[in-house]
């Protein structure tokens, strides 16, 4: 592995450094408003916030055996964001980078790219993870951030609850309830980049049953590439949807939510296989789902939820189409068992059904193909003392890729005090294949022969159908602390170690006909042939310094070293050891000021890319919003002023563009 120099890279932040710290410091409050008595954060409340994607129940942060981050709407709110992606920016151990106007690579502890296939993502406990590539199209994941209650970020494997391709991290994006959005709400956005319109309507079918409906559109303009050229990379996109919830009697409830969207993306697509110059091409998308919950209340001791739900997603690039059809159900129950044993275990079955088209680039064989995963859960929570808790549990899958698949963990912690609280956790999760991994043939680059007795060279990539999944071992040690009424620290240490990761074993096959003309064929097989480690420190801060101002703190140390698994060559070890940042780094400070005036700034550091040639880059986002009436907001954020424009990742297959600096003006109106 290429050793990192951290000298150099604190030189440089150094440099940096001053300028973004002096504007930050630029809003923090003056002395004049020490005697306002305005908004106050409870940072008991903060500590003792529930989380339930750890284990599938209710928790309190103090009490989780995990390294867990959760987003309010208030953080959302504050951050000036857009997008789901840069919600997530500043949050330990994630790693956020935005590639063009309508693409991100999101990643947790490692192993970031466009469709990082180490992490799982929910809405409302909805998988968006994409079967057919093994990762996320945030941009087909756009909704009203207002709606959203929280976001519950975990680092660490988390597949001995959710299974399968929770590998370094879940995220869980949980919506509120109808019955917390009554009413009309009306947000207009606009700006140099970005305009976007979204209504919600709220109201109430009978004493138990409420509902909202909502419509949002949303234009992302052109960014530009590099050299200052039009990157060709705007983005449409419009959804709408509904949610009902119902308490009809004391134990029982039901939920029922669905969403429509549909959208465009343009993009200049790097294939030197048609053209070594690349060509425009626009990517037409639409996806529909619709999601039943029903939760039984027998007792305190005694839950019961039943979940269901159906997903459409269907992408239209370089003339095909690529359809996926989803169908998700999932039963679970939690008792108590003996005082001491708080027991949560579950069923779950899901089915994919998709119809992938080829062309002269792409090919899938089988064109159509149904797969299925049936898994059971159990976790037992022990109460082995008054302040010591010991958690053991396992899931177990069978797929129609790799067969049955085993993902334990053991969790203990240790609640020192009411305000201090110690855990650590070994967990194994693992990743399955793809479709792409399994069954696909990429077309990816013709050399010419300068030979006229020899013919000319494909390279293509082909799936395999044997691979076996890629593993994790993890390892995880924790600290949570309310050091006073004013200042927590939550603080996480890690270390990974991954087996049978795929990687390309490049074999030349010999003379192929087809596609004409005929050629030499040089074939890139998936194959597992690397193992790999990880490991690093997440910590973050909240201090309340006065009753008006907070600052938020976040540190992210991580290495990654990859190596293969017996003898050969490897191109993508160095892609993958420096296509995270060693070190992150942000700073986060909300201010309210008189006269229902907001105050809001956000730094962040992130360091550089080397595979991606991506140097260190400062970062500063504000905020100002002013609310004459509780239900009119006015606010106006500015986003990367310290940079005209920067270049935050590189793809591979698309055009780059550089990020650039932004400002828009937002109106919130609810009556």
């Amino acid at each position: 592995m290429y050793t990192r120099s951290l000298p150099f890279h604190i030189r440089r932040f150094a440099k940096r450094l001053p300028f973004s710290l002096a504007l930050i410091l630029a809003f923090c409050p003056l002395s004049v408003f020490s005697n306002t008595d305005v908004y106050s954060l409870d940072l008991e409340q903060l500590v003792n916030v529930e989380v339930t994607s750890v284990s599938k129940k209710t928790q309190t942060l103090m009490k989780t055996a995990a390294a867990v981050h959760v987003i309010s709407q208030e953080d959302i709110r504050r951050s000036g964001a857009t997008s789901l992606p840069e919600v997530l920016r500043g949050v330990p151990g994630v790693q956020v980078a935005q590639v063009d106007a309508n693409k991100w690579a999101v990643s947790i502890r490692g192993f970031n790219d466009r469709f990082a296939n180490k992490l799982l993502v929910m809405v409302d406990g909805r998988s968006v993870y994409s079967p057919l590539l093994t990762g996320v199209f945030w941009n087909m994941q756009d909704m009203l951030l207002e709606d959203i209650e929280r976001i519950e970020v975990i680092r660490g494997p988390g597949g001995a609850i959710w299974g399968a391709n929770a590998v370094n991290g879940v995220i869980n994006i949980i919506t509120k309830s109808a019955d917390q959005t009554q009413g009309t709400q009306i947000t207009l956005l606009g700006g140099s980049q970005e305009k976007n319109l979204s209504a919600r309507y709220g109201g109430k079918i009978n004493d138990h049953t409420s509902f909202r409906l909502f419509a949002k559109g949303k234009h992302v303009e052109n960014f530009n590439d590099t050299q200052l050229h039009q990157a060709n990379d705007q983005w449409r996109n419009f959804l709408a949807g509904f949610r009902v919830d119902s308490d009809f009697n004391a134990h029982n409830q039901w939920m029922l939510q669905g969403g429509y969207s549909v959208g465009t993306a343009d993009q200049f697509a790097l294939t030197e296989y048609i053209s070594r110059n690349g060509i425009e091409n626009q990517i037409d998308y639409q996806s529909g789902n619709i999601l039943f919950r029903w939760e039984n209340y027998q007792s305190e001791n005694n839950k019961w939820r039943f979940q269901a739900y159906y997903d459409h997603f269907n992408r239209h690039s370089l003339g095909v189409s690529n359809e996926v059809n989803t169908l998700d159900l999932d039963l679970q129950n939690q008792f108590k068992l003996l005082d001491r044993h708080d027991v949560v275990w579950g069923l779950g079955y899901r089915a994919v059904f998709d119809n992938l088209e080829s062309n002269y680039i792409f090919t899938f064989d089988p064109q159509k193909r149904y797969t299925r995963t049936f898994s059971a859960f159990v976790q037992d929570d022990i109460q082995l003392s008054n302040t010591v808790r010991f958690t053991l549990g396992s899931k177990i899958e069978h797929n129609s890729f790799t067969g049955f698949e085993f993902q334990p963990n053991t969790r203990l912690l240790w609640e020192i005090n009411e305000r201090n609280s110690v855990w650590a956790a070994a967990s194994r999760a693992v990743r399955i294949p793809s479709r792409s991994d399994s069954d696909v043939r990429v077309n990816l680059e013709t050399i010419p022969s300068r030979n006229p007795f020899m013919p000319p060279t494909l390279i293509s990539a082909f799936g395999n159908k044997n691979l076996n999944s890629e593993k994790v071992y993890a390892f995880e040690l924790g600290y949570r602390s309310q050091l006073s009424h004013a200042f927590t620290v939550d603080t996480a240490l890690f270390y990974n170690y991954y087996d049978d990761l795929v990687d390309f074993d490049v074999n030349i096959v010999g003379i192929e006909q087809q596609p004409a003309p005929a050629h030499l064929l040089v074939a890139n097989n998936f194959a597992n042939r690397l193992k790999a480690s990880t490991y690093g420190a997440e910590i973050i801060t909240k201090w309340q310094v006065t009753s008006f101002w907070q600052l938020i703190s976040s540190y992210t140390w991580f290495e990654l070293d990859a190596r293969l698994k017996g003898t050969g060559l490897s191109d993508s070890i160095f892609r993958k050891e420096n296509s995270d940042p060693s070190h992150q780094f942000s700073v986060r400070s909300n201010i309210q000021l008189p006269y229902n005036l907001e105050l809001n700034s956000m730094f962040y550091y992130t360091d550089r890319l080397r595979a991606h040639n991506v140097s260190d880059q400062a970062r500063l986002d504000l905020r100002l919003a002013w609310s004459p009436k509780p239900d009119l907001e006015l606010s106006v954020v500015a986003q990367n002023i310290t940079n005209k424009q920067h270049q935050e990742f590189t793809a591979q297959d698309v055009l780059n563009s550089g990020i650039p600096r932004s400002v828009y003006g937002r109106i919130l109106l609810r009556f």
